[in-house]
């Protein structure tokens, strides 16, 4: 949602509801540029502040898990991104074996590598980049001290959304299919004209608009698109249950049961 223009893919807000709801980090950069966990956490940490100051209460909603961890245990000082090396490795794995990444990172940081999926390229580019600035593994760093845990200064409570698998399924169906209706494959040709979008941005990588650049670049039918925007929504939401359940100290609830959050905010606000 940070990525002005990605509205429909990204089931942003529509206008109405964030002009009777306001929301933070929403159209914060353009879609040629890239968004950070280090960016979300620097701005989260400005508005948990101002949003006290105004004697209101932060409310953090969303699906990314990584980013919300990364807030509530704080950060490792690790440097920027490094465009040129990783298009170093984008060339360096042409046309080797499947996984190429993922055993170059096993041969410089093997314990890391013991902790992420094979196929989370992602993860892997990003090890392997810190690996090349630093000189050390990211496992080494990893085992530093973070800066700015927010669990240390402020009081949170999380809460867990989930539900039957069946049931989140079909919530998931019907939310691809009004994306495709409300316009998905015209927002990302738009998006390729007016952007100059690297291979490597998280947005070619990202659930929806991987597949709909990849149908407008002709590598299969519609139909096709669908079914693997369905398969990798499923996934993640499968990979998001898995990170909740990992978690301390939320309180689970299903889906369109709000009491129990309810409750809790007013318990916290009756303290402000």
């Amino acid at each position: 949602m940070v990525y002005r223009g990605c509205d429909i893919g990204s089931a942003k807000p529509s206008r109405s509801i964030l002009k009777k709801f306001p929301h933070e980090m929403i159209d914060v950069v353009n879609p040629d540029e890239v968004f950070t966990v280090a960016d979300f956490c620097n701005i989260s940490l400005e508005l948990i502040t101002q949003t006290h100051l105004e004697k209101k209460l932060p409310l953090f909603v969303g699906g990314s898990m990584m980013y919300f961890k990364s807030l509530l245990n704080g950060m490792h000082e690790l440097p920027e991104r490094n465009s040129k090396y990783r298009d170093q490795l984008e060339k360096l794995k042409e046309g080797k074996e499947k996984h190429y990444l993922f055993s170059l990172l096993n041969d410089k940081d093997p314990e890391y590598a013991k902790c992420i999926n094979k196929n989370d390229e992602i993860r892997i580019i990003r090890a392997l980049e810190v690996i090349q600035k630093t000189g050390e593994p990211l496992s080494k760093t990893l085992k530093k001290n973070k800066n700015n845990p927010i669990f240390e200064k402020y009081h949170i409570e999380q809460f867990g959304l989930l539900d039957e698998r069946e049931f989140i399924h079909k919530r998931i169906e019907e939310r691809l299919e009004s994306i495709l209706s409300d316009g998905l494959e015209n927002e990302a040709i738009e998006i390729l004209k007016k952007y100059e979008i690297p291979d490597n941005h998280p947005i070619r990588k990202s659930i929806n608009y991987k597949q709909i650049f990849e149908y407008i670049d002709g590598r299969y039918d519609i139909e096709t698109f669908f079914q693997k925007a369905l398969f990798a929504t499923r996934q993640l939401a499968k990979r998001q249950i898995t990170w909740m359940r990992s978690w301390d100290n939320y309180t689970e609830i299903r889906i369109n049961e709000f009491k129990a959050v309810k409750d809790k905010l007013k318990n916290i606000i009756s303290l402000l």
